[in-house]
């Protein structure tokens, strides 16, 4: 059985300093707006940059922070978005807090027959394709000399080898490419010894807009807040070691397979 890394000997595990400056991607979403929270309140001194899509969705902070507007699904919106941030800017965390599974006109697909092009290719746009072009860009733009962690959201419905319902195609299909991508910027940053780690970040089943339609059944220990899931984000990140880069882990700090 797997051991959480949150278990890890502290004679194990690399002990970093807090995080100075901090970037949340989607930090208008419930994931997201929670972590902002856990920032204000474990790591006041740091400098929070948040992305949203709608700024006027952003929470009030008793900290300052950098407030950038783009669009997900609109490459020259995610290019000009991280060109704002300085160049080679030193950030210690990065937590991309994206993610898409429905809307009011596309629910998950329970058959192959209700696949279609549309949803297909919004399930992409979102889940595969925005995360990966704002992580080519942000390597760009940062310094890559410099230590830091890339923390993305992720699902374990996306995991293949753990697919035994079927169903959800697009979204099971878009988070399995998603972590095929982490594993790729992992590879490629560990071969040109950049200190940079990658992972992604499964964060059970939180009462957010995303889980809200498929609550109905959950008992409320089944069913997790937004600030205790990104309490725990928190902590996952805060003990990540350098070859844990290409992983994906629990909430818990459970690891799990693609």
């Amino acid at each position: 059985m797997s051991l959480s890394i949150l278990d890890r000997p502290v004679a194990t595990t690399k002990q970093r300093e807090a995080p100075k400056n901090i970037l949340v991607i989607g930090a208008s979403g419930g994931i997201g707006q929670a972590f902002c929270r856990q920032v204000e309140a474990q790591f006041p001194n740091a400098q929070l940059i948040r992305m949203a899509r709608s700024l006027e969705k952003l929470e009030a902070l008793s900290m300052m922070t950098q407030d950038i507007a783009f669009d997900l699904t609109d490459e020259k919106s995610i290019e000009a978005a991280v060109e704002t941030l300085p160049k080679s800017a030193q950030i210690d965390w990065v937590f991309i807090a994206t993610g898409w599974l429905h809307d009011e006109a596309h629910q998950p697909e329970k058959t192959f027959r209700s696949l279609n092009t549309q949803q297909l290719t919004l399930s992409y746009q979102i889940n595969t394709f925005g995360p990966a072009l704002l992580i080519k860009n942000l390597l760009g733009r940062l310094d890559t000399k410099h230590p830091m962690m890339i923390g993305v959201l992720t699902a374990r419905v996306g995991s293949i080898s753990d697919n035994r319902l079927g169903g959800w195609y697009s979204y099971r299909s878009s988070k399995a490419a998603l972590n095929m991508l982490i594993k790729n910027f992992a590879i490629e940053c560990a071969r040109s010894k950049k200190p940079v780690v990658f992972v992604g970040l499964q964060p059970g089943t939180t009462d957010t807009d995303l889980s809200a339609p498929f609550q109905r059944g959950l008992s409320p220990e089944d069913l997790q807040t937004p600030e205790y899931t990104a309490s725990q984000l928190v902590k996952v990140m805060s003990v990540l070691k350098d070859e844990d880069s290409g992983l994906l882990f629990d909430f818990l700090g459970l690891p799990f397979d693609p």
